[in-house]
């Protein structure tokens, strides 16, 4: 922003001075002071104080500086950013973190958002050279922040982001590194403390929420890399909730079928393929019908309490995940074999 530029205009015109006769108080060509104030070229440091003087302003002034319109910039971005986690707008995410780390290069915080949004937009190129390059600048934005922030959550942050992405690099022996440096949390968590402190129902709603995050990471650590893992994940939500509303959960067992789908190309056996991403497809759709309620209430013996806000669910795009399974069914050479099936076209 050409803050300066459009002060030095200001307090010209309110000394009634022409940019001629600036720039002969200065010793300078009249053109630049023409491209000061159009924003084409910024001031020599030299030339800051004895603009201050000749205008009669603190340099603070000149620049324009104001806490206060700081806090206003700080807190205009900050809700942008927030909303672009409802809309799942990831182009707009990164438009603010560029700008604020722009603002504020020493904030630490919007540099560590800044890397995270470029590493999962890396995702979005088919270009695999593009792909590398946007993860490996997000790398470097990680490292930065490692070495200069004194936040212990937003360093934990980074390093988190930066095991990841060197990982995803085969990075391996830099990112074991990096992972010596997360800090051991506390042997007890902070809600199992809270559970000690209630009662009655909010004691039971608190329980059913802990369930909630230990399953979900539970999951999670499980992961989709083997048939049998992909048979445990479903068979734990089966026990979990065994009227079969899954609510988020549809989205686990989406993946969870899609991946199915890949270990029955694998085996030559593309029917079998093909029914798995029928079902990949249906709780697809199960979790588009989830995310399209404003509150929704679990049923069942272990969460009979549990109701979950869907407003505050991170998004990363803002395709439906129908859709996204459907992209990805086509830009997947894992799939190339089905291209020509009728069944498999029949999915579209």
């Amino acid at each position: 922003m050409n803050y300066i530029g459009k002060k030095i205009k200001e307090l010209r015109l309110k000394n009634d001075m022409t940019q001629e006769k600036l720039a002969e108080r200065l010793g300078v060509a009249y053109q630049t002071v023409s491209k000061w104030e159009t924003g084409i070229t910024s001031p020599d440091l030299s030339l800051i104080v004895p603009l201050a003087r000749l205008f009669r302003v603190t340099t603070d002034e000149l620049f324009c500086y104001s806490e206060s319109a700081d806090n206003l910039l700080k807190e205009k971005l900050e809700n942008e950013y927030e909303q672009t986690w409802q809309s799942g707008d990831l182009k707009r995410r990164f438009e603010i973190s560029e700008q604020a780390v722009k603002e504020f290069p020493d904030d630490m915080q919007w540099l560590d958002r800044l890397a995270w949004t470029q590493a999962m937009g890396s995702y979005e190129y088919k270009d695999d050279s593009e792909y590398i390059r946007e993860q490996e600048e997000a790398i470097k934005k990680f490292a930065a922040v490692i070495e200069n922030t004194a936040d212990g959550e937003v360093r934990s942050s980074s390093i988190l982001g930066i095991v990841q992405y060197l990982s995803a690099r085969g990075r391996n022996d830099e990112a074991k590194a990096y992972a010596e440096l997360y800090p051991e949390s506390d042997s007890v968590r902070k809600d199992e403390v809270m559970l000690n402190c209630l009662c009655g129902e909010e004691k039971e709603i608190h329980y059913q929420e802990m369930l909630d995050k230990r399953l979900f990471d539970l999951l999670n650590l499980i992961g989709r890399n083997s048939r049998l893992a992909c048979e445990a994940q479903q068979g734990i939500l089966k026990i979990m909730m065994p009227n079969e509303n899954y609510g988020y959960y549809n989205c686990i067992l989406s993946d969870n079928f899609f991946m199915q789908a890949s270990f029955k190309v694998n085996e030559k056996d593309f029917e079998g393929a093909v029914e798995m991403l029928k079902k990949s497809l249906y709780y697809a759709e199960e979790y588009d019908k989830f995310e399209s309620n404003d509150v929704v209430t679990y049923t069942g013996p272990f969460f009979s309490k549990l109701q979950i806000n869907t407003s505050e669910i991170c998004r990363t795009g803002t395709a439906t995940r129908k859709e996204e399974i459907k992209e990805r069914l086509m830009k997947n050479p894992w799939f190339e074999p089905l291209r020509n099936r009728g069944d498999f076209k029949g999915l579209f």
